[in-house]
């Protein structure tokens, strides 16, 4: 397998990694009594988006292409991308009446339940995943305007008072009350991750050789390792404190670390691991996984009440069932939606070397 082979399936399968993280955290209780698999999995795909969004945006950028051209492709593409399976979950929620669906429809369409959730403190059931998504396009929206207009000199000093400033954020907002779900799920508590990805992604494009013999240091790689034990520690000891706010930038930068090594490539164990069939197939249609595995546990339970199935959450068939739903369900988005789409951006917005 060539290297850029290898690039493409390690990522892909850091994605699935993530995505499996997001799904146990949800559907299989104690599942994350060590190790805060959701809030880790959100972690690491935040940084992935950082990483990808610089590559690609600068590339455009090398090649010629006005600033306004980028964006307008890439946003042409990212709705061929997120909108179909984002809107089909939602709409299929919003058809049977199952709330609050209905009641934040608003709040969906515009990207913004993040928002929705931060202000009256409450989760919008079977859409709450949708936090993720609405954070993701505010963040992905910032950090292009960013990419795309001030000088490349500014980029490492700017997205590193980004990264301090989400800590900064987190820390002061909630040492003067503001609510704890308007604080974590503000995109502004998240822009350490985002921009962790960011300041990768500007090295490895601009810096290649220097930052690959640097990640591939052993000092680098055990303190990359130590601030994700670090993390892990205050989230089990110390989750009351002030310090639980530096937990996520820990794994931010555990996870910028992780994702330049696949970037550049594991070779040996983890390489072989990295390009695991199952795992990164799982990376492929992760995102059908994400969207569609509330609606499908959400399903299940009903469906086990109303056949007398004992539907309490430890219920192994239960979650047996609505994991393979939700598998059945991402491989028929991927197949015949997601897939057929991805096929049609290049159709819509021209690749010009």
């Amino acid at each position: 397998m060539s290297k850029a082979k290898n690039y493409f399936y390690q990522l892909d399968a850091l994605r699935g990694i993530a995505c499996i993280m997001v799904l146990f955290y949800h559907l299989v209780p104690g599942s994350s009594t060590w190790l805060a698999l959701g809030p880790l999995g959100v972690r690491l795909f935040f940084v992935m988006t950082g990483f990808l969004l610089v590559g690609n945006h600068l590339q455009q950028v090398d090649r010629g292409h006005a600033p306004t051209k980028i964006l307008s492709g890439f946003y042409k593409k990212r709705a061929i991308r997120i909108f179909p399976v984002y809107f089909l979950a939602f709409g299929i929620l919003f058809v049977l009446g199952i709330e609050p669906a209905r009641h934040v429809w608003v709040w969906i369409c515009t990207f913004s339940v993040n928002f929705y959730m931060g202000l009256t403190e409450q989760w919008p059931g079977a859409l709450s995943h949708y936090w993720f998504l609405a954070t993701s396009e505010q963040m992905v929206f910032v950090l292009s305007l960013l990419v795309l207009w001030i000088p490349r000199r500014l980029f490492v000093p700017i997205f590193a008072i980004c990264f301090v400033g989400a800590w900064l954020h987190r820390w002061i907002a909630t040492a003067t009350g503001v609510a704890p779900m308007m604080v974590w799920y503000s995109p502004l508590s998240s822009m350490d991750s985002i921009a962790a990805g960011a300041l990768i992604g500007v090295f490895y494009r601009e810096q290649k050789e220097a930052i690959t013999r640097l990640a591939c240091l052993g000092s680098v790689t055990l303190a990359a390792w130590c601030s994700l034990l670090a993390a892990v520690a205050i989230r089990l000891w110390g989750f009351d404190t002030a310090w639980i706010h530096a937990a996520e930038s820990l794994e931010a930068f555990f996870f910028g670390w992780l994702i330049l090594r696949a970037a550049i490539g594991f070779t040996g164990f983890w390489g072989r691991v990295l390009q695991f069939p199952a795992l990164v197939y799982t990376g492929v249609i992760s995102y059908g996984l994400y969207v569609f595995h509330p609606l499908l546990h959400t399903f299940v339970e009903t469906t086990f009440e109303k056949v007398h199935f004992p539907s309490n959450p430890e219920n192994v068939p239960l979650i047996a069932t609505t994991f393979f739903l939700t598998f059945l369900a991402g491989t028929l988005s991927w197949f015949f939606l997601e897939k057929p789409l991805i096929s049609l951006k290049s159709k819509v917005v021209p690749d010009k070397n």
